[in-house]
C-alpha cells in the first residue's frame, strides 16, 4: 500500500483505539463513580449500558449516511461529539447528565465505526483489506487493554477522572490532523451513484447479508459469554484474586491485539475470508469445550486461545462485510451486522445470567457459548463470498 493508504488505515485505527478506550473506561472505577454520584451499582452499571445503547441505536443511521453522503463527514461529526461529551462527562457530578453524555458518546462511536471501515475500504484494494481491518481490530483491543488493565494501575498514582481527561486531550491532535485525511473515492458514474443510493431494505434480501447477520449474532452472543462472565467465573467459582483475574484477561486481550493483523494478513494471502472466519470460530468452540470439561486447568493457554479466536473470527467478519456487496454499500452492511451483534451482546447477558440462576453452575454458560459457536460455523459453510463480481466493481472504486 502507498503512503496515503497507510495514513488512512493508521488514522482510523487510532480513532478506534480512543473510542474503545472510552467505551470501557468506567468499568474499573465503578466503586469510585458510585461514591461520586452517591448511588448504587445498578445505576452505575447504566453508564456502560447507556454507551452501548447509543452505539446500537446510531449504527444503521451512521452506516446508511456514510454510504449516501460521506464517511469522512460522519467521522468528523463523531470526533467533535466525542470530544465535547467526554470532557463534560469528566467534570459533571450529575448521574442523569452523565447517563445522557454516555449515550451521546456511544452515538459518536457509531459514527466512527462503520464510516471508518467504509473509509478504509474505499482506499485499500481487496487483497490488502484484511490486514488493514486487522490493524483496526488490534487498535480496538489495545483501547480496551488500556482502560481495563493499565488505567487501574495508573489510578494508584493519578486520579481516575484525570485519566479520563487524558483520553479527551488526545482527541485534540487527532481532530487537528483530520484535514490531512484525503477525500474518499466517490462514485464516478450514474450507475455507481445509483448503487450507492439503493434502498436500505434491499440489502436484507441478499442471502449473503442474511447469513452474515447470523454469523454476527451467534458470534457476539458466544463471545460476550467469555468477556462478561469469565472474570466472575474465575473469582467466584475458582477463587482467583482480582489481580490474577486481571492478568488472565490481559493475556486474552494481548493475544487478540497481536493476532488480529496476522489473521487479516493471512486472509489476504489466501484470497478469501471464510476459511479464517471458520478457523477463529473453531478456536472459540474449542475454548468453550475446554472450560466445560476441564474448568480452570491450563487457564493461561485457554486465555491465549480465546484472544486468538476473537481476532481470527472478528477481523475476517468485518472484512467480509465490505465484500459481500460493493464498497459503495459497505457502510450499510457493516452497520446492519454490528447492530445485530450488539443486540446479541445485550441478550446474552440476560440469557447467561438466567442460565446461571437456574442451574447454579457456570458450566451451563460455557455450554451456551459452545452451542452459539457451533451454529456460527454452520452459517459460515457454503458459498459466502462474491469474488468475481465484487472484485471487478472494487477495482473501479478503490484507489490503488
Amino acid at each position: 500500500m502507498g503512503r496515503v493508504q497507510w495514513f488512512v488505515v493508521l488514522y482510523v485505527s487510532f480513532i478506534h483505539f480512543i473510542a474503545f478506550a472510552h467505551r470501557m473506561e468506567v468499568v474499573p472505577f465503578f466503586t469510585d463513580l458510585k461514591d461520586t454520584y452517591q448511588t448504587g451499582y445498578a445505576e452505575i452499571g447504566g453508564l456502560v449500558s447507556a454507551f452501548l445503547l447509543g452505539y446500537a441505536v446510531f449504527q444503521i443511521p451512521a452506516g446508511t449516511l456514510a454510504d449516501r453522503y460521506s464517511p469522512k463527514r460522519l467521522i468528523l461529526i463523531g470526533l467533535l461529539i466525542m470530544l465535547s461529551t467526554s470532557f463534560l462527562f469528566t467534570v459533571t457530578h450529575s448521574l442523569l447528565l452523565s447517563l445522557f453524555l454516555r449515550f451521546l458518546m456511544g452515538a459518536s462511536s457509531a459514527m466512527l465505526f462503520s464510516p471508518g471501515i467504509k473509509l478504509i475500504s474505499s482506499f485499500t484494494p481487496k487483497e490488502k483489506r484484511g490486514m488493514s481491518i486487522g490493524i483496526l481490530e488490534a487498535a480496538a483491543g489495545m483501547g480496551m487493554l488500556l482502560t481495563l488493565t493499565i488505567f487501574p494501575i495508573l489510578s494508584v498514582y493519578i486520579e481516575w477522572n484525570l485519566l479520563f481527561v487524558v483520553l479527551t486531550i488526545i482527541l485534540l491532535p487527532v481532530i487537528a490532523l483530520f484535514g490531512k485525511v484525503p477525500g474518499e473515492n466517490q462514485p464516478v458514474n450514474e450507475g455507481q451513484l445509483e448503487r450507492s443510493k439503493m434502498p436500505f431494505l434491499t440489502l436484507l434480501k441478499n442471502p449473503k447479508v442474511l447469513r452474515l447477520m447470523g454469523i454476527a449474532f451467534f458470534g457476539l452472543f458466544g463471545l460476550y459469554g467469555f468477556i462478561a462472565w469469565l472474570p466472575t467465573y474465575l473469582e467466584t467459582s475458582i477463587g482467583y484474586s482480582k489481580q490474577e483475574t486481571g492478568i488472565i484477561m490481559a493475556v486474552t486481550m494481548v493475544s487478540q491485539v497481536i493476532m488480529a493483523p496476522v489473521s487479516g494478513k493471512l486472509s489476504d494471502w489466501m484470497g478469501q475470508r471464510k476459511a479464517t472466519l471458520i478457523y477463529g470460530s473453531f478456536l472459540m468452540t474449542i475454548s468453550s469445550l475446554w472450560l466445560l470439561l476441564f474448568h480452570n486447568m491450563g487457564i493461561y493457554f485457554v486465555a491465549v486461545l480465546i484472544g486468538t479466536g476473537i481476532s481470527w473470527s472478528m477481523a475476517p467478519m468485518l472484512t467480509l462485510a465490505t465484500e459481500v456487496v460493493s464498497v459503495n454499500k459497505a457502510g450499510s452492511v457493516i452497520s446492519i451486522m454490528n447492530t445485530v451483534g450488539q443486540l446479541a451482546s445485550a441478550i446474552s447477558g440476560f440469557v447467561y445470567g438466567m442460565m446461571y440462576d437456574w442451574f447454579g453452575d457456570f458450566q451451563m454458560v460455557w455450554l451456551g457459548c459452545l452451542i452459539a459457536f457451533v451454529i456460527r460455523i454452520l452459517f459460515c459453510l457454503g458459498d459466502l463470498e462474491n469474488k468475481r463480481a465484487i472484485e471487478q466493481t472494487d477495482r473501479k472504486e478503490v484507489s490503488t
